[in-house]
């Protein structure tokens, strides 16, 4: 028998010294979540010789004023609280001689660093860019040697923190975000942080830099006046900048303004990305202009698609006569073009849409029961971006995407004309495709990214490319009875909620940037856990859908940029707030989602009534149609009806590419069509008394009567609808098919709200 003898003295001195161990464990294993702030602030003046520090100097603070000496100048620092507890000012001013080539700067320290944080900067960063790296030029395609079905995340030369020894940092212009801001998730002590800035000071736009230490044991966070970059990005490469200081003479000022955002108890990046949603906005400021209604946009882009309509081929052309410009069946357009035609355009572009579906579904499948990526109308090729792929290689995105919209016009049929049926020709074809999709994740439980579009198997895996597929095999599960294709969907979308919404990432959307995070998948997971909520009626698809718009908002534009003057967009006083940035590598915003309308986003308002959705979707749906060229409004050399795909914040394509497009109509043209079909112009819910106008006019709502003022040149059909039952779904095609009120420009008019319902 084992006795235990200690004095009562020596029991004291035992217990203090396990109170201390036990002090001393909690300290360090709990260190960010019980320090607050859990890093440390500094201000620096700095000397460049190039884009080089040549030297800095630290300000010393002492009740939050500093005074700096150099060898040539005397400088001034002031920190001060802003108009609320999160914000922070730093106020420098030389206040004596002169500094040539120079900067000032305010830094984030972290200290007890792991390189396991997670760091994102909206649209520029996720997960750190910390991925593995194939440095192609662009476009860059997977080559054979890299086909691996298991491939872990591969992007391109873009900046990153390193996944290997070597120099970690990433350097950016704010101009480089949608939104200048940093996040960091520390899974560690389940804790995390939100520094958000402003796009310029007096000096221009800020630089924004986050580098790891080579131990990677501590990092730094760094704002920087002005932009100075030691590394400078462009079209899937880095190389030096020519950037500099600037020369300070006696007098003259900078004010860098911040706002911190610090959490506790959070379980994961999505929990991190959903603080977002509530401080994004912290900075700049949002105009909404009027000028272009629904109605005429839609008649603008509707002749322009005509155009271009092949009556020898029955496709709705992209233009052009290269298999990748004649017919692409997703992504930019293809099966996704045909639906707001024929659900708002007239008798001959719906007669024109339904053509188009029966060409590709009876003429353009694989034996893999795939469809083919590109083609003429006669000639068909898995897949081309100039040239066509080796390999059979076939973005499955695409195919994801065609099965998404050919059950979604199915149902708008229906719902238009409830005796409508599907064509027998389209079932065998319909029901290959979808057990297509079905085989892939039942042998390789994913769907991966690029397939051998003759055999169906996986090429290149590894990203959440084509989830849309989720969305399309559960409208093809209802429409066709079928539950195995639920039980597939249901699956999947646990899977990618898993690996990559919950984990703050989503990659490999597009066609040309391997696996770089893009705004396209994002959007797709949304809309397939959107989807899978109105076929079950399940809450859990809500929960998905939450986590996945909370990351959508960091693609999302949050201010109206401001361009140089002498830029085509500053010109023409574009508004940016609700551009959707495109990916970290085409660092350009867009006119919207590509390709979807965003009603998900509309959906998910109406089954959670968190207004947060609402403006998110208001600022994409009123943005996009400032982008159309027109007569009244031409934008440089594009056609009426047009829509490039440029909304340039960055100089990815040189200086001078800030605030300028190409030549030429984009998908954005689509996106714009499918608001108008999907989005309606004027939406009221009585029962939280919500009136949201989506299209350009004014509307104001009182004692049961809705007063709508047109001030466009353009007379306007709107859309309303009157929503007295949110807690329903509504079908495909309803929104299109909602009343409408006919606005005179200039006019003003009056309707008894009653009249709606």
């Amino acid at each position: 028998m084992w006795t235990f003898h200690i004095s009562i003295k020596n029991l004291a001195v035992w217990l203090f010294k396990a109170q201390l161990l036990l002090v001393g464990i909690l300290t360090s294993s709990d260190a960010l979540s019980q320090r607050r702030p859990f890093f440390n602030t500094s201000a620096r003046v700095l000397g460049y010789e190039g884009n080089s520090i040549r030297e800095e100097h630290p300000f010393s603070f002492l009740r939050n004023k500093s005074v700096l000496v150099t060898d040539a100048a005397k400088w001034h620092c002031e920190r001060t609280i802003g108009q609320d507890e999160h914000e922070r000012i730093y106020t420098f001013q030389l206040a004596a001689g002169a500094a040539a080539k120079s900067g000032v700067s305010v830094d984030f320290v972290f200290d007890d660093w792991d390189s396991d944080n997670y760091v994102i900067m909206p649209s520029a960063a996720y997960n750190g860019n910390r991925f593995d790296v194939l440095p192609y030029s662009y476009p860059p395609l997977f080559k054979p040697e890299d086909y691996n079905r298991d491939l872990p995340v591969t992007i391109t030369d873009i900046p990153r923190l390193n996944k290997y020894d070597g120099p970690s940092r990433m350097d950016f212009n704010t101009g480089d975000l949608s939104t200048p801001a940093v996040g960091i998730y520390f899974p560690r002590t389940k804790s995390g942080i939100w520094i958000l800035t402003e796009q310029a000071t007096e000096l221009g736009n800020n630089a924004l830099i986050f580098r790891e230490s080579e131990a990677r044991d501590k990092a730094t966070f760094t704002i920087l006046a002005p932009g100075v970059r030691e590394q400078y990005y462009s079209m899937a490469r880095m190389s030096h900048s020519n950037e500099t200081g600037v020369d300070f003479k006696q007098g003259d000022r900078v004010v860098v303004r911040y706002k911190v955002y610090t959490y506790k108890h959070l379980a994961s990046p999505a929990d991190l990305n959903n603080r977002f949603i509530d401080i994004r906005k912290s900075y700049g400021s949002s105009v909404y202009v009027n000028q272009l209604p629904f109605s005429k946009a839609f008649e603008l882009m509707e002749r322009q698609e005509n155009e271009w309509w092949s009556s020898a081929d029955s496709l709705y052309t992209l233009g052009g006569q290269a298999l990748n410009l004649k017919w692409q069946l997703g992504w930019v357009g293809g099966l996704m073009v045909t639906l707001p035609l024929s659900e708002a355009g007239g008798d001959s572009s719906a007669t024109r849409a339904f053509m188009n579906y029966h060409k590709i579904i009876t003429q353009s499948q694989a034996k893999s029961g795939l469809f083919y990526g590109c083609g003429d109308g006669r000639v068909w090729c898995s897949d081309c971006f100039g040239n066509p792929h080796p390999d059979n290689l076939h973005l499955l995105r695409k195919n994801a995407d065609a099965l998404y919209f050919i059950y979604k016009y199915a149902y708008s049929r229906r719902y238009a004309q409830p005796e409508w049926q599907m064509p027998v020709a389209w079932k065998i074809p319909l029901r290959m495709q979808a057990e297509a999709f079905v085989k892939l994740w039942e042998s390789a439980g994913q769907f991966g990214q690029f397939v051998d579009v003759e055999s169906g198997e996986i090429v290149v895996g590894g990203s959440n490319s084509a989830v849309i597929a989720i969305g399309g095999l559960a409208l093809a599960s209802k429409f066709e009875g079928n539950p195995e294709y639920l039980e597939v969907a249901e699956e999947a979308a646990r899977y990618y909620y898993n690996n990559y919404t919950k984990k703050g990432i989503s990659c490999g959307g597009p066609g040309e940037i391997l696996q770089n995070n893009d705004s396209e998948s994002a959007f797709a997971m949304l809309e397939s856990f959107m989807t899978l909520y109105e076929v079950t009626g399940e809450r859990e698809w809500i929960r998905y859908a939450e986590d996945a718009a909370a990351f959508c908002a960091t693609w999302m534009v949050t201010y109206d940029y401001s361009f140089p003057g002498s830029s085509l967009f500053g010109k023409l006083d574009m508004k940016t707030t609700g551009a959707v940035w495109a990916n970290t590598q085409n660092k350009h915003g867009g006119p919207g989602i590509c390709t979807a309308s965003g009603d998900c986003l509309f959906k998910l308002y109406r089954a959670t009534g968190n207004r947060k959705y609402l403006e998110m979707i208001y600022d994409v749906a009123h943005n996009i149609m400032q982008y159309i060229s027109r007569d009244d409004r031409p934008i440089k050399d594009q056609q009426t009806g047009w829509i490039n795909e440029r909304v340039n914040l960055s100089d990815w394509e040189g200086k001078g590419g800030v605030g300028d497009i190409f030549h030429g109509n984009t998908w954005a043209q689509v996106s714009a069509m499918l608001t108008v079909a999907q989005i309606p112009g004027i939406y009221i819910n009585p029962h939280s008394d919500v009136l949201v106008v989506f299209d350009h006019v004014h509307a104001t709502l009182k004692d049961g009567l809705l007063t709508v003022t047109n001030p466009t040149h353009f007379d306007a059909n709107v859309r309303v609808f009157l929503d007295t039952t949110p807690e329903l779904a509504y079908p495909q095609g309803f929104i299109s098919r909602c009343p409408k009120i006919y606005v005179k420009a200039g006019e003003t008019k009056v309707f008894p709200v009653a009249g709606f319902r």
